[in-house]
């Protein structure tokens, strides 16, 4: 098989061309960050996020039938509607994120980066909020990190606000999936709205980049882990079962889960996968044959990983990498590079 080094150079962290259309466009740059879209201006924050939301969904039918129409199926929006950022009621002192308003739907939105819950006292004013519209549709939608919407959803599952509220949670993967759909309904103008609020969530939502041919390489042991079987360490884990687990938190781990993985073990590289897709569980108990029923203190991104790539010669560690030391690299390079450390070396040259 071969592995084509693809140019990650020409395309743009959102997955536009930076070249071609953009030929004799200047380049916009707001402390040093190219400003790609309109929505870059506001910032990366959950207040620029949701307020970029808001503008669009302001602006764009498609993109307000697509979001409706996911968290409150069935409803059609026939008369204008208000969007509202950022709401201060005065009696309970609080804000919302996002309020959409109609005579017959209220829908709530409040923005997470990763799953950290609202409060029992901003859920409870939540539910003031929807018995002073007292709309005949109700929607809480919290909109979280991908991959842990059944984590938010199950430590929701608590709360049980009265009818006719729904709780509604969505990656922003979904968000995006949504402009991508309303970005080819409509008239050019909010069909545009539509792109750019894509492409700008694409680039600050911790979404990962699937057109890069990075691989993130890390060291495996056969020591096995407290509590878990004794035929299952972390090389058995990924050589016999595909797959390969991470906390969340904490170490020098990718906060963003990686396109590719690599393992080093013996003093070499053994194989490099895709992932081929993910989750954030809290347990690995039920997920492949063996793991073991325990609870983690702290969730785990759970990776699955497609076959193997074997360089076809010995790529043994080299010098300069640190014992269980995590590090990154081209694909093409460390398949054809002697050593993983001149992989990196060269990866880096490369990407200067």
């Amino acid at each position: 098989m071969a592995h084509d080094r693809r140019t990650v150079g020409a395309i743009s962290r959102r997955g536009t061309w930076t070249r071609g259309y953009r030929q004799g466009v200047p380049e916009l740059v707001l402390h040093a960050r190219p400003v790609e879209t309109v929505f870059d201006l506001l910032g990366d924050d959950e207040n620029d996020m949701m307020a970029a939301l808001g503008w669009a969904l302001s602006r764009s039918p498609a993109m307000l039938r697509q979001f409706v129409g996911h968290v409150a199926p069935g409803t059609v929006v026939a008369e204008p509607l208000t969007v509202e950022l950022q709401r201060h009621d005065s009696a309970d002192g609080g804000y919302t994120d996002v309020e959409l308003k109609v005579s017959d739907l209220h829908v709530i939105v409040e923005a997470k980066r990763g799953w950290a819950l609202p409060s029992d006292g901003q859920l409870r004013r939540y539910e003031a909020r929807f018995a002073t519209f007292a709309a005949a549709t109700q929607a809480f939608v919290v909109l979280t990190q991908n991959g842990v919407g059944a984590i938010v959803g199950r430590r929701l599952s608590g709360w049980s606000p009265p009818g006719p509220i729904m709780v509604v949670v969505l990656g922003w993967s979904d968000l995006v999936r949504q402009a991508i759909r309303a970005s080819r309904q409509g008239g050019p103008v909010e069909r545009h709205v539509a792109h750019e609020l894509a492409s700008y969530l694409r680039g600050v939502a911790d979404m990962r980049d699937t057109n890069t041919n990075s691989v993130h390489v890390v060291s495996l042991t056969r020591r096995v882990w407290v509590g878990w079987p004794p035929d299952l360490s972390p090389v058995d884990e990924v050589e016999r079962h595909r797959i390969y687990h991470y906390p969340t938190r904490g170490g020098n781990y990718p906060r963003i889960v990686p396109n590719y993985m690599g393992f080093r073990y013996d003093g070499k590289l053994q194989s490099i996968h895709h992932v081929d897709d993910y989750e954030v569980v809290e347990s690995p108990f039920g997920l492949f044959p063996g793991a073991p029923d325990l609870r983690w203190d702290e969730p785990a991104y759970f990776l699955r990983l497609g076959p193997p790539f074997r360089p076809n010669h010995e790529v043994r560690t080299g010098p300069g990498i640190f014992r269980a030391a995590p590090l990154t690299a081209d694909l093409d390079l460390l398949l054809t590079c002697s050593t993983i450390s001149d992989g990196r070396a060269r990866s880096s040259a490369h990407a200067a």
